[in-house]
């Protein structure tokens, strides 16, 4: 063998093992439940009310994909065997198993995904269907092999064909949503409150389900409408509980129903044995279907509550944010900064305001197209943006101008940011197209009594910045001495 052949071997080998483990996992999962299984079986056909190793191969083959389908037949065809089968039966039976899994699996994927959670309740009636489709299959394979080894007549031939299917059926709708809700990474951990509520639930739940199905005797056995008694708390869990904790309790209820009947007791065991196992899969199905279902539809409508929530989340921003920058708008600005003030009054803090202009901004717009300019002021946003605290914000005022609201600050601190803004628009002009910035700041209270009073003294600053000649700091209480006109008829000063 070359060296190339001995790098091939290995590299096969590496993901034939992982590979055959699944497979021999699966098979002897199979075989370990099967013989479970098998201590409440009626013979002839080997077949329970309930028959976990179908929804055991059917989550499996959702969750570990088609090509396990080995585990299964192997694992179906080794314990028939061991029960007295025929070889040919073994096989047959094996073959049924596994074909039931890949059809089941198939329409699950093509109709459902992998619903490792029900998302609608839609979805859970389809998937009993699926379940009452995908059972027949292996329920017809097993009919040939009874019927040639025990020579049963048509009636008793489908007497056990029933069995089979509705076993098969309460199988997977019991157990495969245990196993694939299981299979769920990322749970998060229940808090002390949760845990004393599903203590409260499972306690009276599980004796509610023992009281009515242990009790019981020949003479005397409880009556079929106790038997919903157990409703409630089904509810219950799907109300309160992820779908996880309900398909555990849907499995506990019906493996305590299923085992007393099967001894005699409870209320379904007075009937003949077909009437019997009719009235229990009525029950199960109940049971299953009404916890499955409303966990869909309250996480459907917790989904879209949360949907909802987002949306008017997001309209809420869209109101408040400018499109083009992300940052806040000047609507939101008038809202917060009196909310502010208000606040920094009743405390005894000030508030610094820093409005700020673009240099020669509209040359930019004229010659390079606006396209540049959006540019540049989303660049001037993220420059904004890394120059404030936590407690800060930004907006766009309009146009090429910018405001910042600095709570808590002193004219220093002010004027320190106001400064080093300046001073990395000044630095990085290359990537600006050469804009500049003029800044002006004002502080309430110390230069304005109210939001448009402080707005209008930062405004001023600015303008005197602008005046005295761009690219510059100015802080209101400089220009407050020189009273020049800056508004003529109540409009506002052009600027470049």
């Amino acid at each position: 063998m070359n060296a190339e052949g001995r790098e091939v071997l290995p590299r096969a080998l590496s993901h034939l093992l992982p590979y055959a483990g699944k497979v021999v996992l699966l098979a002897a999962a199979y075989f370990a439940a099967v013989k479970l299984a098998l201590i409440a079986a009626i013979p002839p056909g080997y077949a329970t009310a309930v028959w976990p190793p179908s929804g055991i191969a059917l989550a499996a083959v959702l969750l570990f994909g088609n090509r396990v389908w080995p585990g299964v037949w192997l694992g179906a065809a080794l314990v028939n065997l061991t029960v007295k089968s025929s070889l040919t039966a073994a096989l047959l039976m094996g073959t049924g198993n596994t074909l039931e899994a890949l059809a089941g699996a198939a329409l699950m994927r093509r109709y459902l995904g992998v619903p490792c959670n029900f998302a609608r309740g839609e979805d859970v009636i389809e998937f009993v269907a699926i379940a009452a489709l995908s059972s027949a299959i292996a329920a017809s394979v097993a009919a040939a092999p009874l019927a040639l080894i025990h020579s049963l007549p048509s009636q008793a031939l489908l007497s056990n064909w029933w069995t089979w299917w509705q076993g098969d059926v309460m199988g997977i709708v019991i157990v495969a949503p245990l196993i694939l809700s299981w299979s769920v990474r990322g749970e998060t951990r229940w808090p002390w409150w949760k845990i004393a509520e599903g203590a409260c639930l499972a306690g009276p739940m599980l004796a509610t389900t023992y009281a009515i199905f242990s009790d019981g005797s020949a003479e005397r056995l409880p009556s079929l409408q106790l038997s919903f008694a157990i409703l409630p708390f089904v509810i219950w869990a799907a109300l309160r509980f992820p779908q996880r904790e309900v398909a555990t309790v849907n499995a506990l209820v019906c493996a305590i129903a299923v085992w007393f009947t099967l001894e005699g007791r409870g209320p379904f065991a007075s009937a003949p044995l077909n009437a019997s196992l009719l009235l229990l899969l009525a029950f199960m199905s109940t049971v299953v279907t009404t916890g499955l279902v409303l966990s869909a539809v309250v996480g459907e409508r917790a989904r879209a509550i949360e949907a909802l929530r987002r949306a008017l989340q997001n309209l809420k921003e869209e109101t408040i944010r400018d499109p083009l920058t992300g940052l806040y708008n000047r609507r939101f600005l008038g809202d917060y900064l009196s909310r502010e003030l208000i606040r920094a009054k009743r405390e005894g803090g000030r508030v610094a305001l820093i409005m700020i202009d673009l240099d020669r901004f509209k040359q930019i717009n004229d010659t390079a197209g606006h396209a540049a300019g959006d540019l540049v002021l989303m660049e001037i946003a993220t420059l904004l943006k890394r120059h404030i605290r936590g407690s800060d914000i930004a907006c766009r005022y309009g146009g090429e101008e910018f405001t910042l609201v600095l709570p808590n600050a002193t004219p220093e601190s002010a004027l320190r940011k106001a400064e080093a803004i300046c001073s990395a628009i000044r630095e990085d002009r290359d990537r600006l197209l050469e804009v500049t910035a003029s800044l002006g700041v004002a502080l309430f209270p110390d230069h304005a009594a109210d939001a448009e009073s402080s707005l209008r003294a930062a405004d001023e600053a600015l303008y005197e910045a602008k005046r005295k000649g761009r690219n510059r700091v100015k802080i209101f209480a400089d220009a407050a001495a020189k009273p020049a006109a800056t508004r003529v008829a109540g409009v506002k000063y052009a600027r470049s």
